[in-house]
């Protein structure tokens, strides 16, 4: 089973462990529970290891050229500190992993789902021919530390003595190069993936203890909480953020994900783009990505009747079915995400959920849900 480099620390912590991801052994939540740790960052900050997740480095004089021509959004004009979110399709225009891509100095920082990782690598390799461009699978020799919640800024900027970060766009970035406090760079990108204002701080494996320790102590002023993936998913689930291996898969094209700011419909061509592009102006996905809200109110999280893969019915009619499920505890009530026939996307339309013994009714919402 893999861990991160912050394992022993999450251990420390008394933190509970479960296999996610594909064999990662990750914490799921610490000495309190997941729904405190949800209100932490809806209300104040958390910090969370996403070591986990997959990183790529491109280099070489080609590599934005390279990138652009295969993924489905625009990364020649982007210039350095900026980034973008991009899907990496087949030539059926199916999903094979979506994107992080950050604009660095000297290279392209690739973030994406550990799902994808297998096959994210291959497919890149493999269109690499005569360009000047060379990649490099960084995931064991860097990790990631997420900050979230309405006092991250704060606590960032008072741990680095970065500028006002509030400015810094969604996957933009600025770097605190390597001093006497720490001896690598780190990468702080604007990432907005909870609801919340929100930072990913990219760095060296040697620096990621050194790192989390300064986030937790200067975060004591600001109550901070670790945070561990069962919260992570609540608060992903709540503002109806797809993840690859639940909503995103190869079986799904971009836009039944609504997934149309992962691409630039006036670049030229790239992988899958004949397919999406009809789809766009000469035709409709016959399902799209929806949110489904149970008329149930559970008495516990753990009362929930929602189960990713539930089939989904209007009337006697199968319309679709989940992809993830959670009690919200912003909204107090039991949610799911999922894909539905186009006749039930309108919001208000019920339907009902397949459960353990019988059905679930529930109402058809746009996202992100809305307490």
């Amino acid at each position: 089973m893999k861990i991160t480099p912050l394992h022993h620390i999450h251990e420390e912590l008394d933190a509970t462990f479960a296999e996610k991801h594909q064999g990662w052994n990750i914490a799921a939540y610490y000495t309190t529970d997941p729904i405190s740790e949800h209100h932490a960052v809806r209300n104040g900050v958390g910090v969370v290891d996403v070591s986990y997740r997959s990183r790529y480095r491109l280099t070489g004089d080609d590599r934005a050229k390279f990138l652009h021509r295969i993924i489905s959004n625009d990364v020649e004009t982007l210039s350095v500190g900026q980034g973008t979110y991009a899907t990496l399709l087949t030539h059926r225009g199916k999903i094979i992993a979506d994107l992080n891509v950050y604009i660095l100095e000297e290279a392209i920082l690739i973030d994406a789902a550990p799902e994808t990782a297998e096959n994210l690598f291959g497919e890149l390799d493999k269109y690499i021919i005569a360009d000047d461009v060379e990649l490099v699978d960084s995931t064991a020799e860097t990790g990631a530390i997420a900050v979230h919640g309405p006092k991250s800024s704060a606590l960032v900027q008072s741990v680095f003595g970065m500028r006002d970060l509030t400015d810094l766009p969604e996957r933009h970035s600025c770097v605190r190069e390597a001093d006497a406090s720490s001896e690598h760079p780190i990468v702080c990108v604007r990432t907005d993936v909870t609801g919340e204002v929100g930072y990913t701080l990219y760095t060296a494996t040697e620096t990621l203890a050194s790192l989390w320790n300064a986030l937790m102590t200067e975060g004591s002023q600001f109550n901070v909480q670790p945070i561990g993936w069962d919260a992570l998913e609540s608060l992903r689930i709540e503002v109806g953020i797809p993840r690859y291996g639940m909503e995103l898969t190869d079986a799904i094209i971009p836009l039944e994900a609504e997934l149309e700011h992962a691409i630039d419909f006036e670049k030229g061509c790239y992988i899958g783009q004949e397919i999406v592009a009809r789809m766009k102006y000469r035709g409709h996905p016959n399902r799209l990505l929806r949110g489904i809200e149970s008329d149930a109110v559970p008495a516990s999280q753990d009362d929930c009747e929602f189960r990713s893969g539930a089939r989904v019915f209007n009337g006697d009619k199968e319309v679709g079915w989940l992809t993830s499920a959670t009690f919200a505890p912003t909204l107090g009530k039991e949610v799911a995400l999922g894909y539905v026939r186009i006749a039930v996307t309108e919001p208000g339309s019920r339907v009902r959920i397949q459960a353990s013994d019988g059905y679930v009714d529930g109402t058809v919402v746009l996202l992100p849900f809305s307490g």
